[in-house]
């Protein structure tokens, strides 16, 4: 008996951990979501390693969020940080699959699609089940993200490679 509860322990704590990669992970998506989005992507490739300002500068944003996306990018181990000098970097081997100049390689075009559904779907699941509510400004910004999405090079080779 006491064997199995220290199984059953085992696999709850297994599963508790697979939950909080999950979160995680989710989480790093959204901020991939931005990065894409805003440029700050795009603004690392290529730079030298650049203060948060410097970084903030060339995408034309606000210090303090560029910052705070920083943060949670070097948690995610997708953006490297000199913490000595407070420098961060774009790894070449990360802005391969990130920027725009990945073309049909940019995964980061697959975290808008991420981000577009969940806020579709947040805004969804309070409305009721009828199908005609489901048509709403929302969802028609989805799918237009979505058609974006799906009409680029990065989805043919995902397909390509994915769905067979």
């Amino acid at each position: 008996m006491a064997q199995e509860e220290s199984a059953n322990t085992a696999k709850a704590q297994a599963f508790a951990e697979r939950l909080l990669t999950i979160l995680n992970d989710g989480a790093l998506c959204l901020m991939i979501s931005i990065g894409h989005r805003t440029g700050l992507l795009d603004a690392m490739r290529d730079a030298a390693p650049s203060s948060s300002a410097e970084i903030a500068a060339r995408a034309g944003l606000s210090e303090r969020y560029v910052r705070e996306w920083l943060g949670a990018m070097v948690t995610g181990r997708i953006v490297n940080i000199d913490p000595a000098r407070n420098r961060f970097s774009l790894p070449p081997e990360h802005a391969a699959f990130l920027t725009r100049a990945a073309g049909a390689d940019n995964i980061g075009v697959f975290a808008q699609y991420m981000r577009c559904s969940a806020a579709w779907k947040t805004r969804s699941s309070n409305v009721s089940k009828k199908a005609a509510e489901f048509h709403t400004p929302d969802f028609r910004g989805f799918m237009k993200s979505w058609r974006k999405i799906a009409g680029s090079p990065c989805c043919h080779r995902w397909k390509a490679t994915f769905c067979r």
